[in-house]
This record gives C-alpha cells, structure tokens and sequence, in this order.
C-alpha cells in the first residue's frame, strides 16, 4: 500500500505574501515527514529525487512533498533554510535529516526507522526487505524455469539489428521506456528474466532491477548464444 501525497502548490501552504521561510515552516508544521525534491513521487525530475521517493515508498510510509522546480523562492529558501546547497532535503519531525546519499545510509543502518517511528508512534514500522539476488541460471535450466512459469517476463536487453539476427518468440526489448514502465508500476514480485548475447549485459541489468526491489530476478549467464546451443538450435549464433 502506498501513501504518497504530494503537497499542494506553495499558495495553498500559506498567505500569498508570506515568506519562503515561512511557508517552507507551515509546510514542515503540518507533516511530520516532508521532502523536498525535484519533481514528484510519481514522476522525479532527477535520479536523486526519485531514490529518497522509493526509499520511503519501501518504508511504507505516508509523507507529503513539494517540487522545488514549481517555485524559485523555495528552491533557494530551503537551501538557506538547512544549509545545505542540494536538492532533494527529507524532513522527519521538522528536523533536516539529510539528502540521497545520507537517507540512503540511514535506511540501510537501520536509524531511519527509528525516525519513522518517532515521527508515527502509532504505526507499526517495519524495514523493507534486503535487496534480492540476481540468479544466475544457463540457458537450458532457464527453460525450465519459463516451462514452469510460462507468465515469467524475458526482457532482451540486445540492440534491435541484434534481434533481427537472432531473438527468442517470447521475449521482449528493455528500452527506456519499458525501464520507466517497470519502476513505476510493475509488482515487486513479477518474475523477470534477462537474456544478451553472452550473458554479461544482461547480469548487470538484472542485478540494477535486483537492487531497485523485485524480488524474482533471473539471469541467463550464456545468453542466446547458449540458447542456441543447448535449447533450440534452430535459433541462429552470431
């Protein structure tokens, strides 16, 4: 369950007249977990911006935001605010707590559900899931997993003059815009396998969707070139 909201736009957060120091107080007053960052929960501006969102998408918990790109004054007036010259800014109890490398960190060791657990007494906080591992499978052990999973999704991460020489029916292309799909949308337990040529472009986009939170992540470690060795030698090698 996901409880993003975002905040509304800065003249609803106070008088029209008032200050970016003041409103930027209203804002934090009024929500206990507050980020400040570019863009919104659903769609960041940047890639700093959007790890701070999943991070706390993966808590599980609510928090309100403000896209610093919609108004000037407090893009400038929260670096003053804090002190700190970088957006994104997360604030828990009115209190700055840091920008994406240090959220990262905190919610690694731990500190950041301490935070949370303050900032909701409430709610029972529990620490998202460890990353899962990317599998590593071979083409013909591959084959049996799809045989027993036939909804299982296999993304080709090759080039397209690549999948003209040489493709599996059933696969499909990872380009950015399937990328964004799946970080956006898809369910952290779909079952997803990555297929290359030889198997080393393929481990580290399965190990890159590994680490973003899916759980089921397969990769054929000999690639199409494997597959048509072991499984179907009807499919051409290059």
């Amino acid at each position: 369950m996901q409880f993003k909201v975002i905040s509304p736009d800065v003249e609803s957060t106070g008088s029209t007249g008032s200050s970016p120091q003041s409103q930027i107080e209203q804002m934090l007053n009024d929500n206990p977990v507050f980020l400040f960052m570019k863009g919104t929960p659903e769609s960041p501006q940047c890639g700093f911006s959007g790890k701070v969102t999943n991070i706390l998408n993966a808590w599980n918990v609510p928090f309100k935001s403000f896209n610093v790109l919609a108004d000037e004054s407090i893009r400038q007036g929260i670096k003053d605010y804090a002190n700190w010259q970088t957006i994104p800014q997360l604030y828990i109890n009115k209190e700055f707590v840091g920008g994406s490398d240090v959220v990262e960190e905190i919610s690694n060791n731990g500190e950041l559900g301490e935070l949370l657990n303050e900032a909701f007494p409430e709610m029972k906080i529990t620490p998202p899931p460890p990353p899962a591992e990317a599998q590593e499978v071979n083409a013909l052990e591959a084959s049996v997993i799809m045989k027993e999973n036939p909804n299982i999704s296999l993304l080709d991460v090759r080039s397209p003059q690549e999948r003209e020489t040489a493709c599996l029916e059933n696969s499909v292309l990872l380009d950015q815009e399937l990328v964004e799909e799946m970080l956006d949308k898809w369910d952290k337990d779909t079952a997803m396998m990555f297929i290359c040529h030889t198997g080393q472009r393929s481990r580290q986009a399965a190990q890159y969707f590994a680490a973003q939170g899916f759980q089921k992540v397969y990769n054929i470690s000999d690639g199409i070139h494997g597959w048509s060795s072991s499984v179907d030698s009807s499919i051409p090698t290059y």
